[in-house]
């Protein structure tokens, strides 16, 4: 099963690209999945994307990692 959501949402960004004071929007999406391997994902948007990068970092001896992936 694979959850996510876009932050900000459609709207939210049509909003804030009406007020004309930023040229670029971030948007950024938290995908909590247990069927997919981080590598695999990473695969799919490089299908997409030739600028797409994935950073790991685990604190201490947590036995979860928290993965970002970016696009420039």
């Amino acid at each position: 099963m694979c959850l996510s959501m876009i932050r900000p949402n459609l709207d939210q960004v049509k909003g804030i690209a009406t007020t004309g004071r930023y040229s670029v929007v971030p948007v950024s999406t938290e995908i909590l999945c247990d069927f997919k391997t981080p590598m695999e994902v990473l695969k799919v948007l490089k299908n997409i994307s030739g600028h797409c990068y994935m950073l790991e970092s685990v604190a201490g001896q947590e036995k979860w990692g928290v993965l970002h992936f970016t696009e420039i």
